[in-house]
């Protein structure tokens, strides 16, 4: 009888550690998938990128107003993607993006001309008496992302993603910069800070593609550059190369391990 008891006491402990040892691994495995929800997404990090201004019609001649021909290889698109946020909606294949960024484009000018503003207007006259090394129009924008995302993995190593969607930005400052040199071999900078009447606020539609930690992407901006009757429609188009860069992962990851630690 005592040997009975012996081998039920034994059974019992361990059907006990049995199921405990149960437990924990689903434990681990429940708090495994919470962690895996946090799905890449694919905004934030550095685009590098040319400027094309466009007329109507996605044409990037103005018969009638030239000075909006812009220098391509003086123009730029450069954009610091700061916070991402990846709102799943079919696991990590599908989901909504957005997030929060710094955008700087630079608008080079062509033969030499001057930019010009007053309430009601804004044009360029060509300045026939000085040559400029560079001569353009900057803007800076905070920006808005929402976008659809399709991508291959959870994470962003080794993942194929898509994203397309609309970009919307806030003008934060705007400025011209004239560089040269005088005839006599001094060199000048000129730069003035102004609204130009550039439009407070933009919208473009844009795509993004690209594998792992690094894609393209361009877009086109839907509204006019300046604000309307000021000048002609101005449109914006943007290509250029990504690097995604996730600035805030070592503190996800220790956010995680804290939140296992304390469970």
């Amino acid at each position: 009888m005592k040997r009975t008891f012996s081998i039920l006491f034994s059974l019992v402990l361990a059907s006990n550690f049995v199921i405990s040892q149960v437990n924990d691994s689903e434990l681990k495995v429940s708090e495994s998938d919470e962690i895996t929800k946090r799905y890449d997404a694919h905004w934030a990090g550095f685009d590098i990128g040319s400027l094309i201004l466009m007329s109507n019609g996605f044409n990037s001649t103005f018969e009638n107003n030239p000075y909006w021909e812009n220098n391509i290889g003086k123009s730029s698109s450069v954009n610091l993607n700061i916070l991402e946020y990846k709102l799943p909606i079919a696991k990590q294949y599908f989901g909504l993006t957005t997030g929060l960024g710094l955008a700087f484009s630079t608008v080079g000018f062509k033969d030499n001309y001057l930019l010009y503003h007053d309430q009601d207007t804004v044009f360029a006259v060509k300045d026939t008496l000085q040559s400029y090394r560079n001569n353009g129009l900057t803007a800076t924008y905070l920006t808005v992302p929402l976008l659809l995302e399709f991508s291959t993995k959870a994470k962003q190593k080794k993942s194929f993603y898509v994203a397309a969607g609309v970009v919307g930005g806030l003008r934060l400052g705007s400025s011209t910069t004239r560089k040269g040199k005088y005839e006599n071999g001094d060199r000048f900078q000129t730069v003035v800070r102004s609204k130009y009447n550039l439009n407070p606020v933009t919208l473009d539609a844009t795509v993004r593609a690209g594998y792992g930690w690094i894609g393209v992407y361009a877009s086109y901006q839907l509204n006019s550059l300046f604000k309307n009757n000021k000048t002609v429609d101005v449109f914006p188009f943007k290509v250029g190369v990504t690097f995604n860069v996730d600035f805030f992962e070592k503190e996800k990851s220790k956010e995680d391990e804290e939140s296992i630690d304390s469970k």
